[in-house]
């Protein structure tokens, strides 16, 4: 399988999404909604807790928010 087939047919954001989400991660997608920024995409590995990502409208950067709520750079994007 290809590593763009990987999610096969799930949504990038699954419907209901905010149950996987620590409340620290609400909070701070809430908060960072409010600026602009949006929730991008959702990594859900089997077994492992998900990888919130977001994207800052002015630059395109992505961003991490970590499951205590503080948010790092994203950078394991994968190349078309």
């Amino acid at each position: 399988m290809a590593d763009s087939d990987k999610r096969g047919k799930q949504p990038e954001v699954p419907f209901g999404y905010e149950a996987l989400l620590t409340d620290a991660q609400r909070n701070t997608l809430d908060r960072y909604r409010n600026k602009g920024w949006s929730l991008h995409f959702m990594r859900r590995p089997i077994f492992l807790k998900p990888t919130v990502v977001l994207t800052e409208p002015d630059t395109g950067k992505s961003w991490i928010i970590l499951d205590d709520g503080s948010i790092e750079p994203f950078t394991e994007t994968r190349k078309k």
